[in-house]
């Protein structure tokens, strides 16, 4: 608020107003003050002038401290620190005024500067007061808009975790692959439908929760890549590697299987060249998804990266660290954060 641009406009109004109200109330019928009526005014909008600025320049001061003071509120602080500066934005004027331009002796400045020190206070306690609404107001704001992006990403993500699962062409495939096994073999037919409904039942279930365990996306995966086993044979291989201690864990849903459609997506897979994912833990708490990088033509429409996009914005809400995407000449990598439950939103 005390940078606001019209803000010497404001100043003014403040302080001719402060005059009036006491011209009005008669304070000067009860308290005679022997001085022309324009060099009380002077002081009125002098002490507004600097009570104003001398907070903008200790506003100014604090924000580059603000490291420095973690145990107290920056408005307290802003407000307590305030008062010295309110004080001599009352005193300075009134002398300058009354002793300087007027020559008026000391004893007689005393009603004077008692006076304007309680308006100098009263128009800083004023002057704090919008400007914390102003800043509670700010971050009110701030908060809402933060919340409906978070929203908005979230639906995002949902939509985007339930084209990559329940799309028309991987519903088309497998279907295909089971109509070939009920013909050749039953058995391995019966097999698939179990684990087609585990993939489902873990999409519905789990597509609108923020986090879900390892454990749990591991299992999901496993009845994901028996699927794509199914239908691509030989030309595929999914290597899980994750270590025990990583279970309890936390990632974002469908986050894997996202992944693994995304290299699916833009690799060749033959038998010549079979394409490799590798799903495996280190040491620094973060699940590594490795394909190696054997690129087909994709369209530009269909290369959006929309997938890769929602991941990172999604764990960059919930935990605040973004996934790590490299990619060299033989492989691309996507690393995505394991998150403790007590760290969990």
């Amino acid at each position: 608020m005390f940078k606001h641009r019209w803000r010497y406009v404001f100043m003014l109004l403040l302080g001719g107003y402060s005059y009036l109200n006491t011209v009005l109330t008669q304070v000067y019928v009860h308290y005679p003050i022997n001085a022309p009526w324009y060099s009380i005014l002077l002081v009125f909008i002098a002490t507004t002038v600097f009570v104003w600025e001398g907070n903008r320049l200790l506003e100014k001061f604090l924000f580059r401290q603000t490291t420095n003071f973690k145990n107290i509120h920056p408005l307290l602080l802003f407000f307590l620190l305030s008062f010295p500066v309110a004080f001599l934005s009352a005193f300075i004027p009134t002398w300058l005024v009354g002793k300087v331009l007027l020559r008026q002796e000391w004893a007689t400045l005393a009603l004077p500067f008692q006076l304007i020190i309680a308006f100098g206070f009263r128009a800083n306690l004023f002057l704090h007061c919008i400007n914390s609404i102003l800043y509670y107001w700010r971050r009110f704001q701030q908060q809402q808009a933060e919340t409906e992006e978070l929203r908005k990403i979230s639906f995002q993500a949902q939509m985007q975790s339930l084209r990559n699962q329940i799309n028309p062409h991987f519903l088309f495939n497998s279907l295909n692959v089971l109509s070939t096994l009920i013909l050749t073999s039953p058995q391995i037919a019966n097999e698939f439908v179990e684990e087609f409904s585990k993939v489902y039942r873990y999409v519905l279930r789990n597509y609108e929760k923020e986090l879900v365990e390892v454990r749990q996306e591991l299992h999901f995966i496993q009845s994901y890549a028996y699927l794509l086993k199914k239908r691509f044979g030989n030309s595929i291989h999914i290597d899980i590697q994750v270590a025990t201690q990583y279970y309890p864990y936390y990632i974002v849903p469908v986050a894997l299987q996202m992944l693994i459609e995304n290299a699916i997506k833009h690799n060749v897979i033959s038998h010549k060249k079979p394409l490799h994912i590798r799903i495996y833990t280190n040491e620094n708490q973060t699940l590594t998804v490795q394909n190696t990088l054997q690129k087909k033509n994709v369209m530009e429409e269909d290369s959006t990266q929309l997938g890769l996009n929602n991941i990172n914005q999604r764990y960059t809400f919930i935990n605040q660290h973004a996934i790590d995407i490299k990619q060299d000449e033989s492989t691309f990598t996507v690393k995505i954060p394991l998150i403790k439950i007590e760290n969990a939103l």
